[in-house]
């Protein structure tokens, strides 16, 4: 019984004289050392300063940072300057006359899914739009994308999907959805890889 007593003591004494209190421990002296430390500011603007961007708004997680100003590179932006009158009067059904938007193709999902008013408004043609027609900003597109790729989206705003264009250090600034995927048709097409892959090739025609 003396011994669990004594045991004790010594553990106590041990306790109040452990070296994270004293004035020369480890802890004490990193904290000494950070309240002098110098703070070196690093900051990723000098790189696109000269762009112009817009804050990524609404995110879950409070990420900020920023992609490049879209309505300023779209050709034909505002809609208005061509989409003088509603969509229904502008239609014509003369085979002859050429059609708005005749170059574009939409390869993205099946006609059952999707359409070309899935996305665009035919009421505020300046506006993309949600599923629930929620106006969008050309500028914030990734907010339509976000309704079905919501996988993506989240790897997005995390940095594994996509590509920054400044550095890590804020203010961020990263690629939208449509600056790397063409929206009408997002997938990209099989490519060879940069160093020939001999081995492949002697798979696919072993002659």
């Amino acid at each position: 019984m003396d011994k669990i007593k004594v045991l004790s003591l010594l553990l106590l004494l041990g306790a109040c004289t452990n070296p994270a209190h004293h004035e020369d421990s480890l802890l004490v002296r990193l904290q000494k050392d950070g309240a002098s430390a110098v703070s070196y500011e690093i900051s990723s603007d000098r790189y696109t300063s000269d762009m112009a961007k817009v804050p990524v708004t609404g995110t879950t997680n409070d990420t900020l940072f920023f992609v490049p100003e879209r309505t300023a590179r779209l050709e034909g932006f505002p809609c208005s300057n061509c989409h003088t009158q509603p969509l229904a009067k502008m239609a014509s059904d003369d085979p002859a006359g050429k059609k708005a938007h005749w170059q574009t193709r939409l390869d993205h999902a099946d006609t059952e899914t999707l359409d070309c008013t899935t996305c665009h408004s035919s009421n505020n043609i300046e506006y993309l739009q949600t599923n629930n027609r929620n106006k969008i900003s050309f500028n914030h597109s990734q907010d339509v994308c976000r309704q079905c790729h919501s996988t993506q989206y989240k790897d997005w705003l995390g940095g594994a999907h996509g590509k920054n264009i400044s550095a890590w250090v804020p203010p961020r600034v990263a690629n939208n959805c449509v600056d790397c995927h063409d929206p009408h048709s997002p997938g990209f097409k099989p490519r060879w890889p940069a160093r020939l892959n001999t081995v492949k090739i002697q798979e696919l025609d072993p002659r």
